[in-house]
C-alpha cells in the first residue's frame, strides 16, 4: 500500500475531477478507518498535511444563474477526512521540522511540508510543482503527478473513455490545470481529451 502526501494543487485537481475523490455521502461518513488507512481509487492512501488543508481554500464551480461563469466555491475537506478518503497528517518531531526548515528555504511552505513528511516517513509525494519535484528526486522521494494519479484511477476503476475525458476536462475547467507540454503524461492527457 502506497502512502502519498499530496500538495494543494494536486488535491484541488482531484477534487475538481469529482470522480476520483467523490464527495462522501452522509451514509459513508461513518466509515471505519483501519490503522493502515483506506486506499483511494488511485491505489494510494492519500495524506493531507495541515498546511495543505489550510491552503486548499476554493474550487471553481459553474454559477447556477449563468453556467458560462465560474465562481469560487469554498472547499470543506472534513467529509473526506471523516469518510477516510483523505487522512490528516502534520509535521512531527525534530527530524521532520529540520527537513521542513531546510526545504522551506527553496520551496513554498506547503510543498516543503509535504516533502519533509514524505522524506522522513518513506512516503511518496503528489505534486506538479517543478522545484518540489526536482528536490524530491534529489532526495530519493518518489513523485506522483496529477496525471499519474489519474492514470492509476482510470486503470483501477476501469473507467471508460468518457469518464476519463470528463474528469480531465473538469480539472482543466475548474482547477485550471493541464500537464506541461513536455511532461511524460502530456500525450496521454491530450489523446484522452481528443478521443484518440
Amino acid at each position: 500500500m502506497n502512502n502519498v502526501v499530496i500538495d494543494a494543487c494536486c488535491l484541488i485537481n482531484l477534487l475538481a475531477a469529482e470522480d476520483i475523490l467523490s464527495k462522501p455521502s452522509v451514509q459513508t461518513t461513518k466509515l471505519k478507518v483501519t490503522s493502515s488507512g483506506n486506499v483511494s481509487s488511485t491505489g494510494a492512501v492519500l495524506h493531507v498535511a495541515q498546511i495543505i488543508a489550510a491552503e486548499s481554500m476554493y474550487l471553481l464551480q459553474p454559477d447556477l444563474d449563468d453556467p458560462s461563469k465560474l465562481f469560487k466555491s469554498p472547499i470543506n475537506l472534513d467529509p473526506y477526512f471523516k469518510a477516510g478518503a483523505l487522512h490528516r497528517c502534520d509535521i512531527e518531531g525534530g527530524e521532520e521540522t529540520s527537513l521542513f526548515i531546510a526545504y522551506a528555504t527553496k520551496l513554498d511552505d506547503g510543498e516543503a511540508a509535504c516533502l519533509a513528511i514524505a522524506k522522513n516517513r518513506g512516503w511518496s509525494i503528489a505534486t506538479d510543482d517543478l522545484p518540489a519535484t526536482s528536490m524530491a528526486n534529489q532526495d530519493g522521494v518518489t513523485v506522483l503527478t496529477t496525471s499519474q494519479l489519474l492514470k492509476q484511477w482510470a486503470r483501477n476503476t476501469k473507467a471508460t473513455r468518457r469518464q476519463i475525458t470528463e474528469a480531465l476536462l473538469k480539472i482543466q475547467k475548474f482547477a485550471k490545470f493541464a500537464p506541461r507540454p513536455n511532461s511524460p503524461e502530456a500525450n496521454w492527457w491530450i489523446s484522452q481529451i481528443a478521443g484518440k
